[in-house]
Formats: C-alpha cells, structure tokens, sequence
C-alpha cells in the first residue's frame, strides 16, 4: 500500500472544503429569494408550523406560502439564527487559512 502525502491530502481538503464553500454561499443567496417549501402553485409544502404559511381562500387544499421574496424567511423556524454567523465565520476562518498554506507553499506572500 502507498503510503499518504500529508501535504497533497491536505491540498486536496482544503480545495474540497473551498468547493462546498462557494456552494454553501450561493444556495445560502439563493435562498433568501424563495421560501424552499413553497411549490409552483405557491402553496406552503412545509411539513412543520411556519409563521408564513397563510390560509386557502375557502378552506380547501393546501394553504398557502406566505412569503414574498423580500425577506430572509429562514427566521419563520430557526430558533437560534447566530449559527449562521458562526457557519460564516468559521468559513471564513478556513478560507484564509488555506489560502495561508498555499501562498506558503508556493513560497509567496499570504493575501490579506
């Protein structure tokens, strides 16, 4: 069996770990510009009690999303939205760290 470059498997962690970074960001933008339960006929789909679900007019079907697009509808059940600000935090913690490493190892200067 071959044995591990250290060095490598951590380039490679930390290229991994910048990937499912940028995509964090982007779904995390994304999602504060359409609620994730609401369907195509705008009905709420949430299978649990959320502030922005409104009434069927009549009562009948499925009641309706609430959410206009114009709010972060995260806050309708998050109950301790700082999670998110640490989340960010520590990305971009582990961000600057492997730029870091790789300004190192190229035998550059880190950016700022």
């Amino acid at each position: 069996m071959a044995k591990i470059d250290k060095e490598a498997y951590q380039q490679r962690l930390d290229r991994i770990t910048e990937l499912f970074a940028a995509m964090v960001e982007k779904a995390d933008a994304q999602s504060q510009l359409r609620c994730p339960y609401r369907d195509r006929h705008d009905r709420c789909t949430a299978m649990f009690s959320c502030r922005n679900r409104r009434p069927e007019a009549g009562g009948e079907g499925r009641d309706r999303c609430g959410h206009d697009g114009r709010f972060d509808y995260r806050d309708a059940w998050e109950s301790k939205p700082e999670t998110k600000v640490r989340a960010k935090r520590k990305i971009e913690r582990i961000r600057t760290e492997a730029r870091r490493r790789r300004a190192e190892k190229a035998g550059g200067k880190a950016p700022e």
